[in-house]
């Protein structure tokens, strides 16, 4: 009789621990949360509603900076650019399974702008990497989900 006390005590335990475990968050960061700035340079991040934008500059200034973002459709519209008389910038972006849905690179003295939309992937938290080498200037990123129109401080960032 015992025994079975201690078992059923055990299972109603394991249960109890794993429905608690259901209701806790998954996501390892908040929306916009910076995960990762090793860059030298400076980076002004501004944002508004689901839309993200900043600008970064710097003189020989390298590094990485990624953030946490919070995608509610399948696809994002991206813009970056430099202006600088060397160096580069690249963007990454996974989806919330991991899945690098973007992944372009710019070079001073060549095309120096992108603007597109991402490959489809899984709505929720996506991870954006801002990788930088050798700037020497300045340039800004921007960040909207695709198939939603972009808030005002996205449109004024762009406007400038």
């Amino acid at each position: 009789m015992k025994r079975k006390m201690n078992l059923k005590l055990r299972g109603a335990i394991l249960l109890v621990t794993f429905s608690l475990f259901g209701f806790v968050s998954c996501d390892k960061y908040d929306d916009r949360e910076v995960i990762e700035n090793t860059f030298t340079g400076n980076v002004d991040v501004t944002s508004g509603a689901q839309d993200t934008a900043g600008d970064f500059t710097g003189t020989n200034a390298s590094g990485t900076f990624s953030f946490a973002w919070i995608n509610p459709q399948s696809k994002a519209s991206a813009n970056f650019d430099l202006t600088s008389s060397s160096g580069s910038v690249q963007m990454i972006i996974e989806d919330d399974k991991g899945k690098v849905v973007l992944n372009q690179t710019r070079s001073a003295g060549g095309v120096d702008t992108y603007a597109g939309v991402s490959d489809e992937g899984t709505s929720g938290l996506w991870i954006v990497k801002i990788i930088i080498t050798d700037l020497n200037g300045d340039g800004s990123y921007s960040l909207h989900p695709a198939g939603q129109p972009p808030n005002q401080i996205y449109l004024y960032s762009h406007l400038r």
